[in-house]
């Protein structure tokens, strides 16, 4: 979803629209912690490190919209909501629909994709919103996806599945008000790669053979899976920066570093294949704070093992 929490204030208070505007939590404090910003906010070099106070050095004008709060917590409900409805939009198409987060999810639409492939031709009228990596001529990588000699090309079935999001994204805006932007590639983690490069409101398809050249562009800490500690350990160990550089690694040199799951799973994503299933179901409910220093403290009760509590809830 493009700026959701903004979003979501905006349907509420339409009197927002247009204006420069950021979500905060506890506002009571420097203005509050930023945790979304509208496009418009943006423009002025206003951003999610920053605290309402300092976005407001940056645009005077800019909106602070603080999110409720419910016996002293942030209460995301309305957000949480929000996003509910978008994930029955979604479902209305077929897919498989996983809901990553409040305002992310993965549609697994290969299904779909393979009932309307042989007797759906796709042209520039079908995916106006759409972008393709590697080509910036949609007409030519069109003209390839269909070859007569391959009548389910991997190229053909992303641009089905492109069309499909279109409509899919079209729909989300008819019945929630909400506009969203779409990654689409063979698998979630070039999907959620790919969703950011043409934001707001438009969609990305990564062709498989794309990936390699697209790949020495990106920083190994973009790549879903790589942005923490195994990400700084690969750039360190292996001095990697870029996923293109992670492919010129062998899988003997992978091997010396990390146990035979890690590589396995490295080589082949440096490659852009990654196996994980879109998988049905909704969030869990959140586990209150002081439920989970509850049950750590049980463990510690019940543990012969030391304890170091700050380290674990942390975690």
């Amino acid at each position: 979803m493009d700026c959701f929490y903004c979003q979501v204030e905006t349907r509420e208070k339409p009197e927002l629209k247009g204006k420069p505007m950021c979500v905060v939590q506890y506002k009571d404090y420097r203005g509050g912690g930023i945790i979304a910003v509208n496009y418009e906010a943006r423009k002025y070099g206003v951003g999610r490190n920053m605290r309402g106070d300092e976005a407001k050095k940056k645009c005077e004008d800019v909106i602070l919209v603080k999110v409720p709060e419910a016996r002293g917590k942030a209460d995301l409900t309305k957000y949480r909501d929000a996003g509910k409805e978008v994930i029955q939009v979604l479902l209305q198409f077929g897919g498989t629909v996983e809901r990553a987060s409040i305002d992310e999810a993965y549609v697994d639409l290969t299904a779909v994709v393979l009932d309307k492939i042989n007797h759906m031709k796709v042209t520039e009228k079908e995916i106006p919103n759409t972008h393709i990596v590697g080509y910036d001529d949609k007409a030519s990588w069109l003209k390839e996806a269909f070859d007569e000699n391959d009548l389910q090309s991997d190229d053909m079935k992303l641009a089905v599945g492109a069309a499909i999001v279109e409509e899919m994204r079209a729909e989300v805006f008819s019945q929630t008000q909400f506009r969203c932007s779409a990654g689409i590639a063979h698998n979630k983690v070039l999907a959620k790669l790919t969703c950011g490069l043409h934001k707001p409101n438009k969609q990305t398809v990564l062709p498989q053979t794309q990936v390699k050249p697209y790949f020495h562009t990106i920083g190994i800490h973009k790549v879903r899976g790589l942005g923490g500690k195994l990400g700084e350990e690969i750039a360190e160990k292996l001095h990697c920066k870029t996923m293109g550089d992670l492919a010129q690694i062998s899988i003997l040199d992978l091997r010396r570093h990390f146990d035979d799951k890690i590589t396995t799973w490295l080589f082949h994503l440096a490659r852009g294949v990654e196996q994980e299933e879109v998988k049905e179901r909704d969030l869990p409910k959140s586990i209150g704070n002081e439920k989970i220093r509850e049950t750590l403290f049980t463990f510690k009760l019940h543990s012969t093992e030391p304890f170091h509590f700050d380290e674990i809830f942390s975690q």
